[in-house]
């Protein structure tokens, strides 16, 4: 009996579950009734834009002359792409600033750093017109070959390479080859020198700055590179024709950069020609540098950058380690001039801190050191500072 009673309770459930699988039609056809029920997923069509930057405060503190708060910065970092079709995108960075605690006519700004459209012709062939920042060279620290883009120069010491390049208005045409090496060939139509610190400024000194020339066809600027990625390496060479930055006259620069790792370590190399013929006053000369990176400790970083560029040497020193899951970082950057060190220069520690993921926060201190050579760290040894900023990303 107990046997027969499985057996129906096993046929009543293999009827519920078949019925249960049944659609909608199937029961009409079947007698059962009911309202048809069909439910469609929408797949959301992916968006053709992205909108990203942040919002940042800023403030900074002279401790040298116990003068207060001088600086007091509400500024924004925009990043708009925007793909006009599968061969097609627009790029565009704006940069904006207010500074309440800078007495001078321009403390505020608006920039359109970065403005440009890239296309693909072929599938190895892409040309991009607009305002652009291209980076030669392999340096974090010092600029032996990187000389397309002008840098934001009002706060020296203050902010890494990186993030002081200014956008130039270029055409560039990319080809890359079936064996590794990619070739650029680059007009440059806008003429656009590093912007240095205005009267008002702390770090201001009175020094007369030419005016940049017309953007005319015949001041346009030319340059051209080849670059590749191979085994364990990377290696680049560039020619340009431009004019020297804030200054009155042209150069033609011949230069490479070479980098190749060996297991912990990273090694670097770059030189530069430059042959300064549209000058009376400078002959050439060559800028050479030489740099090792090493990360075989866990979460640290060490480099170290020496260089002889315009006939002066420089030293670079990094360190950074980073602490709870990445989200502190702690930097140390030693940048001092001269064989013997005595040439000025900057220290520079400071802490990254992400507090999650839309607000980070930064704090540090800047030592300006002074020159025995009597020359703009001089002007500058007493702007020692605090600093600290709180940012908004999104």
């Amino acid at each position: 009996m107990f046997f027969n009673s499985l057996v129906k309770l096993s046929i009543a459930t293999t009827m519920a579950l078949s019925i249960s699988t049944l659609n909608a039609d199937e029961f009409d056809d079947d007698g059962f009734g009911g309202e048809e029920e069909i439910k469609i997923v929408k797949q959301e069509a992916k968006k053709p834009y992205s909108l990203y930057g942040n919002i940042k405060t800023s403030t900074s503190y002279n401790t040298s002359k116990n003068e207060g708060i001088s600086s007091l910065k509400l500024s924004t970092n925009t990043h708009l792409d925007y793909d006009i079709n599968d061969k097609m995108k627009f790029k565009s960075t704006l940069n904006a600033y207010i500074d309440d605690k800078i007495d001078i006519k321009d403390d505020y700004d608006i920039d359109l750093n970065e403005a440009y459209i890239q296309m693909k012709l072929t599938s190895k062939i892409d040309f991009t017109i607009g305002r652009q920042i291209v980076v030669w060279g392999k340096s974090d620290n010092i600029r032996i070959t990187d000389n397309l883009n002008p840098m934001d120069l009002t706060t020296p010491g203050m902010t890494d390479i990186k993030d002081l390049r200014l956008g130039r208005f270029m055409s560039k045409l990319d080809y890359a080859t079936s064996n590794r090496w990619d070739i650029s060939t680059i007009i440059l139509h806008e003429n656009r020198y590093s912007t240095m610190p205005q009267s008002g400024s702390e770090y201001y000194i009175p020094v007369q700055f030419p005016n940049e020339p017309s953007n005319s066809i015949d001041n346009s600027a030319l340059a051209i590179s080849a670059s590749a990625n191979l085994q364990g390496s990377d290696i680049a060479f560039y020619a340009l024709n431009d004019w020297v930055d804030n200054k009155t006259y042209k150069t033609n620069m011949l230069g490479f950069a070479y980098n190749i790792v060996k297991g912990s370590y990273l090694f670097k190399t770059e030189a530069a020609y430059f042959d300064n013929y549209d000058s009376d006053l400078e002959d050439s000369k060559i800028d050479a540098l030489a740099g090792i990176e090493y990360t075989g400790f866990t979460d640290t970083t060490l480099s170290f950058e020496l260089a002889n560029k315009n006939d002066q040497i420089q030293y670079a020193l990094r360190a950074t380690k980073s602490y709870i899951n990445n989200t502190l970082d702690l930097t140390l950057l030693y940048n001092v001039y001269g064989k013997s060190l005595d040439e000025g220069g900057f220290v520079r520690a400071w802490a990254d801190y992400d507090i999650n993921d839309q607000f980070t926060s930064s704090v540090g201190y800047i030592n300006y050191l002074n020159s025995k050579q009597r020359n703009y760290f001089d002007s500058i040894e007493d702007k020692d500072r605090l600093f600290a900023s709180l940012a908004y990303n999104f």
